[in-house]
């Protein structure tokens, strides 16, 4: 009898490949690694600028901000500076650039150098906050004529409800070579109250005076009207040395009074008793009912080996009617947020609920935690004293 090829080798080897494939389909697909996040990119690291004491203002200069990484870049700007103003204190960024106009009132600074610090943060970029120095350095007057005078106001402009005074500091400063005194002449387009003293005390070379003038707007002054006020400087000793400046008041309607209810960020319902291996829904609320929001930025911690869920079972509340940011969920982790570049009144109501499954070895109680809980007012800053009631989850 002949002997029968031996292919045991053969069906051995397809054993093994069948068995490593079933293995391999038996594992839990790799999880898609986490979305990359937004970056700060800010044109320059630094700004300089430089004045006569008593001169023009030097010129604004402008901040590019943008996103240089993924998604979107929700960010804000803050100066601490009183002679440094931003045109944009936040913003919005997937990828474009925004203008931010950065100018300098130096009415008022004697010679010498000056800093401050410009800060822009964004919560959600990887590189949060990023800063600008900022350096102004004043020269000192040179007199060349016996008389001369330069005058400076601040503010430029400001806003005000009408029945409001708004004061003004028009700084006058001789530019001569001799001591002077100035007669003071002040007028506005609109014909309405201004205080102000008639002419300043004698003032040494190079030595300025500030002196305060007051507009009151009429109690029946319209919205958005705006008030052109001249004020002019003349020597005494010599009437063809003379300066003026012009500052503005815009009328708005009279401002609410601040909310009296706190906000806040509550996980409904806030406790809850369930079984090993059951299923519950939890809702996180945002009530915000007496403020303006232009964003709401959510963190739900909980222990991921006693509860468990994913991106969908989270299901979202856009209560912003804008931008999204997630929801995201990590490993003991649910982040959620919104963004409005329109302010939105009166927000109030649940900004996502999240389905849990209690793990079939769970017992006792695991707490819900929300670990940040930011609402951002129509001005790009973040509400202070926003309160946070968490959540109970009794196994048993």
């Amino acid at each position: 009898m002949k002997n029968k090829p031996k292919c045991y080798p053969f069906l051995l080897l397809g054993v093994v490949i069948l068995l490593a494939s079933l293995v391999t389909a038996c594992q839990p697909p790799t999880p898609p690694p986490p979305p990359a996040p937004p970056v700060i990119a800010v044109s320059s690291s630094s700004l300089s600028f430089s004045a006569e004491q008593a001169g023009l203002n030097p010129p604004s200069l402008t901040l590019e901000i943008d996103n240089a990484g993924a998604g979107t870049l929700p960010w804000s700007a803050t100066d601490d500076a009183d002679w440094l103003t931003l045109s944009l204190t936040g913003g919005s960024s997937t990828g474009e650039t925004n203008n931010v106009t950065v100018s300098v009132n130096i009415a008022g600074l004697s010679p010498g150098d000056y800093s401050a610090t410009i800060t822009i943060s964004a919560p959600e970029a990887s590189n949060s906050p990023q800063t600008v120095s900022v350096n102004l350095t004043i020269t000192p007057i040179t007199p060349t004529v016996p008389y001369d005078v330069s005058l400076a106001v601040s503010p430029v402009s400001q806003t005000g409800s009408p029945g409001a005074t708004l004061p003004y500091t028009a700084t006058v400063t001789n530019r001569g070579t001799k001591a002077d005194t100035y007669d003071l002449s002040v007028s506005d387009n609109q014909g309405w109250i201004l205080t102000t003293p008639s002419t300043t005390s004698q003032i040494a070379s190079v030595a300025s005076q500030a002196i305060t003038i007051s507009l009151t707007i009429p109690d029946d002054a319209a919205a958005e009207t705006e008030d052109e006020i001249t004020i002019i400087a003349t020597s005494r000793n010599d009437p063809t040395a003379s300066d003026s400046a012009v500052c503005t008041a815009v009328v708005i309607e009279e401002e609410a009074p601040p909310p009296t209810t706190p906000a806040s960020v509550s996980i409904s319902p806030s406790s809850t008793t369930k079984s090993p291996g059951d299923t519950f829904e939890i809702s996180v609320l945002v009530d915000a009912a007496d403020y303006v929001l232009m964003g709401i930025d959510v963190a739900i911690s909980y222990d991921s080996e006693a509860m468990s869920t994913n991106g969908a079972q989270v299901t979202k509340h856009n209560l912003l009617g804008a931008m999204e940011i997630g929801p995201t969920v990590t490993d003991g982790k649910v982040t959620y947020a919104l963004l409005n570049t329109t302010p939105q009144a009166g927000v109030s109501g649940s900004m996502m609920t999240i389905e849990f499954t209690i793990a079939e070895n769970a017992s006792g109680s695991y707490h819900l935690t929300i670990t940040k809980a930011d609402l951002v007012n129509e001005n790009g800053e973040i509400i202070s004293g926003v309160i946070s009631n968490d959540g109970l989850i009794t196994v048993q």
